[in-house]
């Protein structure tokens, strides 16, 4: 008898209109990092995220932003202690803030996924106006793309596939984690990563990472050596 595929892991960026989470991180220094959906009521949801940034104030900013969105109805702050550490070990950044929002459920890209044989397998991470996701499927490559191109078009998304592998390939991918970065210092490691900086010969190098992420050369590798630091334990 033969053996059962393995799920696909696809990693996607994400834009979709009319989506605070996204005009958020466009419009402020925080990242958001989209832990669950509590409750779906009609066409309200309530939704628990982690605002994460290097400093308070900007996560002042973001929440404050965030308030000022037609399509939320509250923002309930949640103290640190209410979730316990289990919960906070996926957290990105020097700073961060929890926040229970309930919010029109309409502008929400996850239906779309969620409705096609996906499965949210990591928090959705929204920075610089984009979303990330990782999500889990049983689908076929081909479907993939398929239901990918289907989403993009019913919901006026930009989605671009960053990576597509079988679970047992990406399951060394990360042996270290990437918890004690500051949100800069986590975006330029993984996108140095994504593009193969690390790889050997390097298939891209620091001036063309830097001139992608509009900062100086030497600051990227100010921020790579600072982040291969905290990795490497040094």
């Amino acid at each position: 008898m033969s053996a059962e595929p393995e799920p696909l892991r696809v990693t996607l960026s994400v834009w979709h209109p009319d989506c605070w989470t996204i005009e958020t991180t466009e419009r402020t220094d925080v990242g958001v990092l989209g832990r669950v959906v509590a409750t779906t009521t009609g066409d309200r949801t309530t939704s628990l995220v982690t605002l994460y940034a290097d400093r308070r104030r900007e996560l002042d900013d973001g929440e404050e932003t965030i308030r000022s969105f037609p399509q939320v109805d509250s923002v309930l702050p949640v103290p640190a202690t209410t979730l316990g550490s289990a919960a906070r070990t996926a957290e990105p950044g020097n700073a961060t803030r929890d926040l229970l929002i309930d919010h029109d459920a309409s502008a929400q890209i996850s239906g779309a996924f969620l409705s096609r044989e996906f499965v949210t397998a990591r928090p959705v991470d929204t920075h610089d106006g984009r979303e990330r996701w990782t999500l889990l499927t049983t689908r076929d490559r081909e479907a993939v793309h398929d239901a990918l191109a289907r989403i993009a078009d019913e919901q006026d998304a930009d989605i671009s596939v960053e990576g597509l592998t079988r679970t047992s390939d990406a399951a060394g991918e990360a042996p270290f984690s990437l918890t004690s970065l500051s949100a800069r210092q986590r975006e330029v490691f993984e996108l140095a990563r994504a593009r193969g900086y690390y790889e050997w010969p390097k298939a891209v190098t620091g001036t063309e990472l830097a001139e992608e992420l509009g900062i100086a050369t030497a600051t990227l590798h100010e921020h790579l050596h600072k982040a291969e630091a905290k990795l490497l334990g040094r």
